[in-house]
Order: C-alpha cells, then structure tokens, then sequence
C-alpha cells in the first residue's frame, strides 16, 4: 500500500518535473527547435495540465456506465411491476450510459491533443455523437416533465398512454439525430496561433463552410436557443409541479389539524353527554373505515408525488452542471483562443466546466435509489452479489 502510494508521488514529481522542463524548453530554445518540435512539446505541456481533467473523465466513463447499466438491468430483470410513472427510467438510463461513455471520450481525446487534434472525421463524428446523445438525455427530461405536469396539476385531464410514451421517446431520438446532423459540415480542425511561439495549432471546433461563417454562426445560435428554451420549459414545469405538490400538502396537513381539533372537542362533550358521546365514537368508526378504504390510493398519491420530487431533483442536477458547460462552449465559439492564453488553472477550470455536464448522466442512478426504495433494495444486493464473488 505504502509502495503504491510512493509510486503515484513519484509519478506526479516527474509530471510536474517534466512540465517545468518543457516550459524552459519553449521559452529559451525555440530557435533551436524546429516548428514541429515546438508544437509537439506545446501539446504535450497543455495536455499534461489538462492530466487530472482526463482522469476525472475516466472516472466519470466508470461510474456512469456501471450505474446506469444496474439500473437498466434491475428494471428490466429484477423488478417485476414497474408502474407506468416509471416508463422513461429505463430509457433515460440508456442514454445517460451511451452519453458517458460518448462525451467522456470525445473529452479525452481533445485532452490528450489539446491543439494538435489527430483528424477531421474524428471530430465531425465525436462532436456530433455528443450533441446527440447530450441533446437527448436533455430532452428526455423535458418528455418526463410534461408527463409529470400532466399527472400532478392536470389529474382530471387525459393522460399519456403507452403508445404515446413509445412514440414520444422515438421522436425525441430521430428529432436530436437530425437536428445534429448539420454539426457534421460546421465543425472540423481550425487553426489556432501562438504568437509567443510563433507556431500554429490544430483543434476541433467550429469551422466555415463555404468560405463563409455564417451558416455555423445561425446553427450554433439555432442550437444555444433551443437549449436555453429547454431550460426554461423544464424551470416552468417543475415549478408548477413542486407548487400543487406543495399545496396538496399543506391541506392535507390542515385537514389533518382540524380532524384533531374536532376529535379532542368530541372527547370533552362526551364527558357530559353520554348519547352524544356514542354517536361521536360511531363517526369516529366510520371515518376508520372510511380512512381504510381509502389508504391505497393515499399511499399511491404519495409515491406519485415522490416520484415528481425525483424528476424535480434530477432536472435540477441538470440545470446545475449544464449552465456552466453552457458558458464555456459559448465563450469558447466566440475565441478559438481564449482558453490557451489563460493561466494553468484556468485552463483546466475551463476544461472541467466544459465537461461538467457529464455529471448529470452520471448521478441519476443514485437520485433513482435515493428516492425509490425497491430499487434501491435491489442494488445494494446487486453490489453485496458483486462483492461476494470477487471475494471467491
């Protein structure tokens, strides 16, 4: 353990050490180098501050994958009544382990050649498959939250069905997939300079088509304003959701308080009235059985309700980890540049705010558990069954 520990110290002195060394290298001997030996030590100086970014990718490849795959597995195999309000988890943990494993390398490999990205289908390919499945993990929720909306504010209204569930979730699929395919012709390999060091960089990002920019610009706008759009209907949603919830609430808890007021003014009355009092103890029966009768559907309103607060937690996870990402992708679309000519720190705050969106995939698994008590139970036997038989 101790050994393993003096390793890992001693790997990140000589990753330390060898950043410092390329440092001098870059200022005291680029006329000695030539411009692709500068570029080569260049890349590798920004790609070994970006090295803690890309272990916390690999980290976030991990969990999501294995999260969001238990998740798929216990619903599918392990619960045997899953209610209607559950339909779309299953789904949503698809796209959340597809969107990990996708966005977290494509995030990789930009850290790895920070400014000399290897090649242009690459790019076009990984750009366009994170937009797709980080677009349709967003969506999903937007589908979830109408469908909340509609079951909590909107009881007495038709609801969605099954076929329209199905049909809900195969049109936000082929809506996000053609709405990202033109990310293919405006992205590519753009050139970046460093006038410091007189050399030329490569990375993935926005590119003009047909000499002009004007077709990514109106994309990229079309883009941000449908993302931006989609946060405020989920914040619109869900705020209306979380007011009737909190009302119901709050009425059951006053008729709850007044049921108690009558109880204890009944019990007093009968001290003095004993008819009275028999008449106050068969209401009092009545109301028993009339609370018995009543005690599934008040457990099934409550788990609707939970269910709402876990979709309202989900989304604002969501909302949390993506407006950052949102700035960053926005402020790097205006300058190529604006990120390589900050400090170190501030180039791998840039780089984490970037992929911070990747969060959101990755921690559903455990709002699911947190919240739904039957799952829950089934993966921590699922993770003890995993424990045992490593052991063996």
């Amino acid at each position: 353990m101790h050994v393993d520990a003096l390793e890992t110290l001693i790997y990140f002195y000589r990753l330390v050490q060898r950043t410092v060394s390329m440092d001098f290298i870059i200022m005291n001997n680029t006329s000695i180098l030539s411009p692709w030996e500068v570029h080569d030590v260049w890349n590798s100086r920004v790609a070994s501050l970006l090295l803690p970014n890309t272990i916390i990718l690999f980290v976030y490849m991990l969990l999501g994958l294995l999260g969001n795959t238990m998740v798929i597995y216990i619903y599918k195999f392990k619960l045997r009544k899953v209610s209607e309000d559950r339909f779309f988890i299953p789904y949503l943990a698809g796209i959340d382990a597809v969107a990990c494993v996708i966005c977290s390398s494509a995030n990789i490999i930009i850290n790895f050649n920070p400014v000399r990205y290897p090649d242009e289908f690459l790019c076009k390919v990984f750009f366009m498959l994170s937009q797709f499945a980080g677009s349709s993990s967003a969506l999903m929720l937007t589908i979830i939250a109408i469908q909340r909306f509609q079951r909590i504010c909107q009881p007495f209204k038709p609801k969605m069905t099954l076929r329209t569930k199905r049909l809900s979730v195969l049109f936000t699929l082929m809506f996000v997939f053609l709405a990202s395919i033109p990310s293919l012709f405006t992205t590519g390999i753009g050139s970046i300079s460093n006038p410091q060091l007189n050399v030329t960089g490569y990375v993935c990002a926005s590119v003009e088509v047909m000499g002009s920019r004007m077709f990514p610009f109106a994309y990229n706008l079309l883009v941000l304003t449908i993302c931006v759009g989609n946060l405020f209907v989920l914040c619109v949603l869900y705020v209306l959701v979380g007011k009737t919830i909190y009302g119901r609430v709050k009425y059951r808890q006053d008729v709850k308080t007044a049921a108690m007021c009558e109880s204890s003014s009944s019990d007093v009355i009968s001290e003095g009235y004993a008819r009275k009092s028999s008449t106050v103890s068969e209401s009092q029966s009545s109301i028993k059985r009339g609370s018995t009768h009543h005690k599934s559907s008040r457990k099934m309103r409550m788990a609707g309700n939970r269910l709402s607060l876990m979709f309202l937690v989900i989304t604002l996870v969501y909302v949390i980890c993506f407006v950052p990402t949102l700035t960053a992708i926005v402020w790097d679309s205006l300058d190529r540049n604006v990120w390589l000519t900050k400090s170190n720190w501030e180039i791998v705050g840039f780089r984490s705010a970037y992929s911070l969106y990747i969060i959101n995939n990755i921690v559903n698994p455990i709002i699911y558990g947190f919240f739904d008590k039957s799952l829950r139970k089934e993966m921590l036997s699922l993770l003890g069954c995993l424990k045992c038989a490593r052991r063996v």
